[in-house]
């Protein structure tokens, strides 16, 4: 039997756009503010985790 582990990631914002702009992530497949002014094809969840990456290298 097979239980799920809960995530310790968690769950972004929900996008604050019309729904026209809300699209998937990229990565993590949760809406977001993805399309037109001030899109992103990551969530701010995943974004963060992107620059912090950066960071360290």
């Amino acid at each position: 039997m097979s239980s799920s582990a809960p995530s310790a990631r968690p769950a972004p914002p929900l996008p604050e756009c019309p729904p026209s702009q809300v699209g998937p992530c990229a990565n993590c497949q949760q809406p977001t503010h993805r399309y037109g002014h001030g899109g992103n094809p990551l969530c701010v969840v995943c974004r963060a985790e992107v620059v912090a990456n950066q960071d360290r290298k």
